[in-house]
């Protein structure tokens, strides 16, 4: 393929996949660094071809009506997780709003360093790379709220990202510390019951 069928080719998937225009630059310029096509060469262009296909792009080679945006990396395990760890601190009452649009909000700011300011505007456009700076930045936050609410009994103490209990255990790490608050909650739901 020449660089201007690939160009036209990539124009295509954009519309195909509904994306606005934000979206699609901080896009490119999460694959190549480059906010448009005309600035690419053709080995940056495949690149961004090839990942709008594992996106959801299915060129057919038929003129087709544009279809809706569609999540299509939902099934993917990390996005998965980030997608649990924001409905956890939902139920936890840590975020006003659990839905999907809170969300591709905290990602898009989670993003935007990374994308010269555009930030990638909904959470299944994420490439690996994002996707593990989005789940560490959710998981510190979560944390943090955990840990504030821990603090409040006497005796629990953290230091240097290690949580101490006044009977000399520590936890440290998110899925540590996750399961000691839920526990800690679960304890106290069990005592009010009784």
């Amino acid at each position: 393929m020449t660089k201007s069928q690939l160009i036209k080719l990539i124009h295509i998937a954009k519309q195909q996949l509904g994306l606005d225009d934000e979206t699609y630059k901080a896009f490119l310029i999460s694959e190549t660094s480059k906010k448009s096509c005309t600035k690419m060469t053709k080995p940056e262009l495949e690149l961004v071809f090839e990942a709008m296909k594992s996106k959801g792009f299915n060129y057919t080679g038929v003129k087709k009506g544009f279809a809706q945006a569609v999540k299509t990396a939902d099934w993917r395990d990390d996005i998965k997780k980030i997608r649990a760890i924001w409905i956890t601190m939902g139920h936890q009452g840590f975020i006003s709003d659990s839905r999907d649009k809170p969300l591709d909000a905290f990602v898009e700011r989670m993003t935007k360093k990374f994308t010269g300011g555009l930030g990638i505007k909904t959470l299944a456009w994420l490439d690996s790379n994002l996707t593990r700076h989005v789940l560490e930045s959710l998981k510190n936050w979560h944390i943090r709220e955990m840990v504030d609410k821990l603090l409040l009994v006497n005796g629990v103490c953290y230091k240097n990202n290690i949580l101490y209990l006044p009977d000399g255990t520590s936890y440290s790490g998110y899925d540590e510390i996750r399961q000691l608050y839920e526990d800690a909650i679960k304890k106290k739901y069990n005592g009010r019951r009784k």
